[in-house]
């Protein structure tokens, strides 16, 4: 038996599928099934009930994940114990928003990846609803998301920054304050994104009734959008200062501040590698709260 089909019956069982499996750990649906024959040929028992094509654990099968999570973890800690500052090595699957991504983590990432350079990274850029779902699945080992307080008692979180918003619109828009922006097209972001779903609550709240609106998945394209006088948005401060300063763009008042957080999030049973606590120590050591 090697530690790779432990690996393989591992993520058949968290994710109750051989596909899913089979596209988490990067192999083919063929290796995945092989993995499983030869480790309950070789224990000798059956670990799953085939029910036409829905899969359930056998007792065998029950037992043998709670030690298989034991076995991984203390694997895990045997292959970082030779590690050592300069030889760092392991892979890091990161997953943030597209805002973090552009305007927080390009300078924390570039001395990471000076710093130990054998770290495998693999990084995703989603919306926040998606990179928690991703995290969940272990799919990801770390995120950093922006959005209200998380409150997950699966999830490890770590304020990183505090992030204002504020309403943008074209530099020729004739009002002063979002309450009169009713006859406005408002620009939203995709139907995932924390941000859309904020922006909506505080329509809603205010009675506040667009005629009209956009929709983009980009925040980059949201933002050119209200620049060429497309309508109004609601947008992180820090994603629109240049063109603040520019003048392209003019913030709209609100009388109430509005907050989001950048938030470093892990699953509480994720096992961390020193590769893992260092890039977290670098986002840390970088945080700005407020």
């Amino acid at each position: 038996m090697e530690i790779r089909q432990f690996q393989t019956f591992k993520a058949v069982v968290d994710f109750n599928s051989f596909t899913k499996a089979a596209q988490a750990l990067q192999y083919s649906q063929a290796t995945i099934t092989s993995h499983i024959q030869q480790l309950e040929e070789g224990m000798g028992v059956p670990l799953f009930d085939r029910l036409g094509k829905k899969i359930q654990l056998t007792a065998y099968g029950r037992e043998l994940y709670t030690y298989v999570e034991e076995l991984l973890v203390s694997y895990a800690k045997i292959k970082d114990i030779s590690a050592n500052e300069q030889s760092l090595q392991g892979e890091l699957r990161i997953g943030a928003s597209e805002t973090i991504t552009i305007y927080r983590l390009g300078d924390i990432l570039s001395k990471y990846r000076a710093s130990y350079p054998g770290v495998n990274i693999s990084f995703v850029m989603d919306d926040c609803s998606r990179l928690r779902e991703k995290l969940h699945e272990g799919l990801l080992d770390i995120v950093i998301t922006l959005e209200p307080k998380l409150d997950d008692p699966n999830l490890v979180v770590e304020p990183f920054s505090t992030e204002r918003l504020v309403f943008i619109g074209g530099r020729d828009h004739s009002f002063e304050k979002i309450e009169d922006a009713g006859e406005e097209c408002m620009i939203f972001s995709g139907e995932h994104c924390a941000l859309r779903r904020f922006f909506q609550r505080f329509l809603e709240k205010r009675e506040i009734k667009p005629k009209h609106h956009l929709e983009f998945s980009s925040m980059e394209a949201i933002k050119q959008s209200v620049a060429n006088g497309l309508g109004v948005s609601l947008m992180p401060h820090i994603s629109v200062e240049a063109l603040l300063n520019e003048q392209k763009v003019k913030m709209i008042a609100c009388e109430e501040e509005l907050l989001f957080y950048a938030q470093i999030a892990y699953h509480k049973n994720k096992w961390l590698s020193r590769a893992h606590k260092k890039f977290i120590d670098f986002m840390l050591e970088s945080r700005d709260i407020g």
